[in-house]
């Protein structure tokens, strides 16, 4: 199974909603190929804020394999301010549970993502920006 899928910012769901596989858009955008993001995002929230939220689909996954959601802002809030070391800490967390086949990253590439998709989450605010995910799981 090959996964593809990004971590983007949009203006609002309407606006999300116009992303997707073999759709061209001009939205800032971190890849996350080769992962399930809604399991990164609900791992990177129980280290970095004790707690978990429920995703708020967009577009909830259906037989095609698509599916898109908007990150919880508690997780935002966290990444905001988290800091390298932390954020470095949680991707070595991450990594070490990510356990199915499908699932593998290396400690190396989840401290990458975590770092790209932290820095997104960072340049939200001033353009008054929603961070969501997509991809894609035929």
């Amino acid at each position: 199974m090959v996964l593809i899928g990004e971590f983007f910012l949009a203006k609002d769901d309407e606006t999300a909603l116009r992303v997707g596989p073999r759709r061209s858009h001009d939205f800032p955008a971190v890849p996350c190929d080769g992962i399930y993001p809604d399991d990164a995002v609900w791992r990177w929230e129980v280290h970095l804020t004790g707690a978990e939220s429920a995703l708020r689909h967009v577009v909830p996954m259906a037989n095609d394999g698509f599916t898109i959601f908007a990150v919880p802002e508690p997780l935002c809030r966290a990444m905001a301010t988290a800091g390298a070391e932390r954020l470095r800490a949680t991707a070595r967390v991450w990594a070490a549970a990510a356990s199915e086949p499908d699932d593998e990253i290396s400690p190396d590439n989840a401290a990458d993502l975590l770092e790209r998709v932290s820095a997104l989450v960072g340049s939200r605010a001033e353009k008054h920006l929603e961070l969501y995910c997509w991809y894609f799981a035929p």
